[in-house]
């Protein structure tokens, strides 16, 4: 039979996680399958079929992007993948011109090694990086690399770290913010959605979706918790920020999702940073990660001693004027790096 190119239905659910399975060393339950590929409310899969197997396949997460003035739909990609003994048979590039030719534009936050070859020969645009960082504070993790690089015991990294850089790393800087206050919301509120109603300045910025945050909050139950900031000043909405929060075989660890305040400083975004670290002080993360594509966000974080660790190229794909994206406002939820640490590190 020939091999068709269609988008995901409930009835290809058992190829996909027959595919899945063959592709990632991480097995699931049917339950977490069932959640990942029928339950997400704006996702859109595009397989490649024959006789009933999934061959390839790419996914990508449908969202709505304020930029400038106008509203746009956006796709984020990830799992584009082909079985590997298909890799050079140019099906995947099929699987991805199909993804191609929808009418929104399509986001890749960096990716394999074939990825970040493969889309610049696809007419891909490069749409500057998204720079990841982490701020260790417990040193569990920072041990571990000690005794992989150095082969020192943990109990002495631990000890390196106690000693020498914990008070470091546990500095924040102190803005003084007149009239300003933080307090932890139940979810995205509808006045969250206002702060991405209008021009948001410089940068294309991702608008929330509340079903789609629901959805994740549904995924993990008993294994992950979200914590969502409001920021004020003068008592109207500044910013907010989401962080996802979870336990690991070396401790707690927490995720910026979300931090965001429209046409902030790098002042305004300091604060922030430093009041969303203060209030997950009570879980005593060992290492917290956040991600920015955008110069104030960076130094923001870096003025709040997280470590950069590694820079991912963005690249894009549309049709239209060269600026129709302008800067791109990512942090560490673009495609599927919000689920990624949950489902290769959390633990009940």
């Amino acid at each position: 039979m020939p091999i068709e190119i269609v988008p995901f239905e409930p009835r290809y659910l058992k190829a996909v996680i027959r595919f899945s399975e063959n592709t990632w060393a991480r097995p699931q339950t049917e339950a977490f399958y069932r959640w990942r590929y029928l339950e997400c409310p704006s996702q859109i899969g595009l397989l490649a079929l024959q006789d009933g197997e999934c061959l390839a396949m790419v996914w990508a997460f449908a969202q709505s992007y304020q930029v400038g003035p106008r509203r746009l739909n956006g796709l984020e990609t990830f799992d584009w993948f082909c079985l590997p003994e298909l890799q050079g048979s140019g099906l995947g590039v099929r699987v991805m011109q199909a993804m191609m030719n929808r009418p929104e534009f399509i986001i890749a936050a960096g990716g394999t090694a074939d990825t970040l070859k493969l889309l610049p020969r696809l007419k891909w645009r490069p749409h500057g990086e998204l720079v990841q960082f982490t701020l260790p504070l417990e040193g569990a993790a920072l041990s571990m690399d000690f005794k992989r690089r150095f082969g020192l015991p943990t109990s002495v990294g631990r000890a390196i770290f106690k000693l020498s850089m914990k008070p470091w790393f546990h500095a924040r800087p102190k803005l003084a913010i007149e009239g300003s206050d933080v307090r932890v919301g139940s979810d995205v509120e509808p006045e969250i959605l206002q702060l991405y109603a209008s021009d948001t300045g410089d940068a294309s910025v991702r608008v929330p979706n509340p079903r789609f945050v629901s959805w994740l909050r549904s995924g993990f139950p008993n294994r992950v918790q979200f914590l969502p900031l409001y920021f004020r000043i003068r008592d109207a909405l500044r910013g907010w920020s989401l962080t996802c929060i979870y336990r690991t075989s070396l401790g707690w660890e927490a995720d910026i999702f979300e931090l965001f305040a429209p046409q902030a400083s790098e002042d305004v975004y300091t604060w922030m940073v430093a009041e969303t670290v203060s209030a997950i002080s009570a879980y005593r993360p060992d290492r917290v990660h956040a991600g920015a594509s955008v110069p104030s966000l960076q130094q923001a974080l870096h003025r709040n001693r997280f470590i950069r660790r590694r820079a991912v190229p963005i690249q894009a794909w549309w049709t239209g004027p060269a600026d129709l994206l302008r800067p791109i406002h990512l942090t560490n939820d673009t495609g599927d790096a919000l689920l990624l640490p949950v489902i290769d590190k959390a633990i009940s």
